[in-house]
């Protein structure tokens, strides 16, 4: 079933309706799939170079600390033991690597899967334009008041736009990203999706590339 969305303004008028795409925004919705690619770009976003020395890597330790016996001690071979302060650690992490990739075919099936969810959630907004003169966080905290955008929003534009980037940096919970740059997490991540006509079109064209 197609969904329809009210095109407004920013003044949250609206001027039109559009369609959604059904191959974009009418997919199968696959929680496992969904979950896959999550967890690879979590993975993939892990720097992996967590480091520990082990007790033959502390520095010092190499003189056993007292005689074996007549002392009334326990016996002790090494001051870097792991039962020591300043020991060595036991299974602590060592650089590696986390990232793993799942097949294209799997990647866009989430991601048209999460647009899809959005607009049967109802979270999708369409903005006729998204145009400002220069850089203003108030601006743009209006506009996002108007269209009624609450809790983390994710702006998706079909290209770079520099003042609109500039203009959510101060604004909490409000993320850009382009046709491009868009992925299953962000969109996840977000309680409203805020597109363009024209960044839906690119959208369509890009996903069936």
């Amino acid at each position: 079933m197609a969904t329809r969305v009210d095109v407004v303004n920013i003044q949250n008028e609206k001027v039109d309706n559009l369609e959604l795409p059904e191959a974009v925004f009418g997919a199968a919705v696959k929680p496992h799939l969904l979950h896959e690619v999550v967890r690879m770009q979590l993975a993939n976003r892990r720097r992996g170079t967590a480091d520990t020395k082990g007790r033959s890597e502390v520095s010092g330790g190499g003189k056993k600390p007292w005689k074996q016996k007549g002392t009334g001690r326990a016996r002790a071979g090494t001051i870097r033991s792991p039962l020591w302060r300043h020991g060595g650690t036991v299974f602590g992490p060592h650089p590696q690597e986390y990232g793993f990739r799942v097949s294209r075919t799997v990647r866009r099936q989430a991601l048209c899967g999460a647009l899809t969810a959005k607009a049967q959630a109802g979270a999708v907004r369409l903005l006729e334009s998204l145009t400002l003169e220069k850089p203003s966080t108030k601006a743009m905290r209006g506009v996002l008041q108007a269209l009624g955008a609450k809790g983390k929003a994710l702006l998706v534009l079909p290209g770079r736009d520099e003042v609109v980037e500039k203009s959510v940096r101060n604004l909490p919970g409000v993320r850009v990203l382009t046709v491009q740059g868009l992925n299953v997490y962000d969109i996840l991540k977000a309680d409203t999706l805020i597109l363009t006509p024209e960044g839906v079109q690119t959208l369509q064209e890009v996903l069936a590339a």
